[in-house]
């Protein structure tokens, strides 16, 4: 039995499965003294029907009905006849307690609940979608969820026929309206030149648990109907790349043509000469190797969206000639004293921290690329999400590596000891450590000498979480990383032993400073939510909450970056 197989998913039909019935009698309907099989055995094992002998996974969904309805006999009946045919076929029953089958919003409810576990068992398998059993309702619904890209791919809706309605054509055929939807599009759209390993997990809204991201997505969805530039900060994988496909996507500055390849560069890969040719584009001769004349980003961008990763890396010169270009939408190609025009809307991303940025960035380009601002949280302040990301990653890494994990949420699988395993580590590569941990119970899983049962893989790939940093023995974490560690281990009332193997050396003084600006962040914004003076939140002055979010010498510091070059730039 192959992993790469098809699986069927559709309703029973109540009176034609598994064989059509007389209207009448309720009597099988009888050809050549034979009966006639309904739409589930046509797609099964009719010669004419091109999932012949191909699907041994079959999921059906019928209503929890009493066992002397026609729908229960229909299901029993479809069931043996199934297993006459296969007895070695995979048959799931999805029972709906919904008692009106023309109920659109129920049905829906019940398969938008249902279909993302079944596309989790199924990983990397194609979902054929039957819609000719059930009602027009559940008809309904299974069109918009596949049209629509609800339902992830590789997923095919088909339909299929009586012999007598045939003519000529296939027992079963695709159900394609052409629909082109937003998620469809999300799902498909890559930044160019641009990759991460968190790319391949789409943040979407409707399967946020937390506050905290859904504010960040209502706060983007507002930003991306501006042209504007905005600038995204957050620890590196936390899925920086992927909110600004989201950002492109969801506003007006984007041209379909581009999804798939829309202009955006990792500043870090190239040197200042070779990032002016590649933003700028040049014109034959302008330099050794410029053998034709080559358009860059910014003409690519034109009506579209640009995006600059680790903005952070932009030399001086470049930060100057890119406020030009983000200010008046114009712009010189190398070789040309001709200025070109790009209407284009630029989103910048860095996980460098607020101190490092002002020190790289002159202040009038870090000003003009900071007048809208996106704060991706980390995975360890928004643990709840780990509930759908980590089942994501698993997939997308089993994918990714050439595994069919068939068996991906078995009986044993346990699935909530890695989400409680992940909760409670301060993740400081993010999704990339999601992903570190999925490899390695893959890895485990198949390894062909030696796999090791689920729980041994699940320990061995948590292990993972405290290997060695690649940057060495000596790499200190991010001062916020301890501090939120720290900050979680006192709410648990947990001891610091094994975070301290993590951590190694602590800065308290840091760890203090962390702890006392958030206190204050959080007393000033809720001071302004529900304007209530300071003094009746807490025990201490609007001044001093002041000096906790900013001490003395980072003002001082701030200060003097503004006072270098300070000189026009534009």
């Amino acid at each position: 039995m192959s992993d790469h197989s098809p699986v069927l998913v559709s309703w029973v039909a109540v009176n034609n499965d598994p064989y059509e019935r007389e209207r009448a009698t309720a009597q099988y309907r009888l050809v050549q003294n034979q009966p006639v099989p309904g739409p589930t055995l046509t797609l099964l094992y009719d010669q004419a029907s091109p999932y012949a002998g191909r699907i041994h996974d079959v999921v059906l969904f019928s209503g929890n009905a009493p066992t002397a309805s026609r729908e229960y006999r229909a299901l029993t009946e479809t069931l043996d006849s199934l297993r006459s045919h296969d007895p070695e076929i995979n048959i799931t029953v999805e029972q709906w307690d919904g008692e009106d089958p023309t109920d659109h919003r129920g049905i829906f409810t019940f398969l938008s609940q249902r279909m993302p576990i079944l596309r989790q068992r199924f990983a990397g398998r194609e979902l054929v979608i039957h819609i000719s059993p059930g009602t027009p309702s559940m008809q309904t619904i299974w069109v918009l969820m596949g049209e629509t890209g609800f339902i992830e791919p590789p997923v095919q809706l088909v339909k299929s026929y009586r012999k007598e309605e045939r003519y000529g054509r296939a027992a079963v055929v695709p159900v394609s309206l052409g629909i082109d939807t937003f998620y469809k599009a999300y799902r498909r759209s890559r930044p160019a030149q641009v990759s991460a390993e968190e790319q391949g997990i789409l943040w979407d809204p409707a399967r946020f648990r937390t506050n905290r991201m859904r504010q960040l997505f209502a706060e983007a969805r507002r930003y991306a109907q501006l042209n504007v530039p905005v600038l995204l900060l957050g620890e590196r994988g936390t899925g920086k790349t992927t909110l600004a496909s989201w950002i492109r996507m969801n506003s007006p500055f984007r041209r379909e043509e581009q999804d798939a390849h829309w202009p955006a560069v990792a500043c870090g890969q190239y040197s200042p000469e070779t990032m002016r040719a590649e933003l700028f584009g040049y014109l034959k001769g302008s330099f050794t190797g410029a053998t034709r004349d080559t358009e860059g980003l910014l003409a690519a961008a034109n009506g579209d969206t640009l995006f600059l990763d680790e903005v952070g890396d932009i030399s001086p010169d470049l930060q100057r000639l890119l406020i030009k270009a983000v200010e008046e939408k114009q712009y010189l190609p190398l070789g040309n004293d001709r200025p070109k025009h790009s209407n284009f809307r630029l989103i910048t991303a860095t996980n460098l921290e607020s101190d490092e940025l002002r020190r790289r960035l002159h202040p009038d380009f870090l000003d003009r690329i900071s007048l809208l601002v996106l704060q991706l949280p980390a995975l360890r302040d928004i643990s709840e999400e780990l509930r759908w990301l980590w089942p994501d990653v698993y997939r997308q890494a089993a994918q990714r590596c050439g595994v069919t994990e068939a068996t991906l949420h078995s009986e044993d699988w346990p699935d909530q000891q890695v989400i409680n395993s992940l909760a409670r580590h301060p993740l400081p590569g993010n999704l990339r450590d999601l992903f570190r941990v999925a490899y390695r119970i893959l890895s485990a899983r198949h390894d062909p000498v030696e796999p090791l049962k689920w729980t041994e893989a699940v320990d061995y790939g948590l292990e993972g979480l405290d290997s060695p940093s690649p940057c060495g023995s000596g790499a200190s974490p991010k001062p916020a990383v301890a501090s939120q560690a720290i900050a979680r281990a006192f709410a648990e009332t947990q001891p610091l032993d094994h975070l301290l193997q993590q951590l190694g050396r602590l800065d308290t003084g840091r760890i203090e400073k962390d702890l006392k600006a958030f206190l204050a962040r959080e007393l000033r914004r809720c001071a302004r939510t529900y304007q209530k003076p300071i003094n009746e939140l807490c025990d201490v002055s609007e001044r001093t909450l002041r000096t906790w979010v900013l001490d003395e010498p980072n003002r001082k510091d701030v200060a003097d970056h503004r006072q270098i070059n300070s000189e026009s730039v534009a």
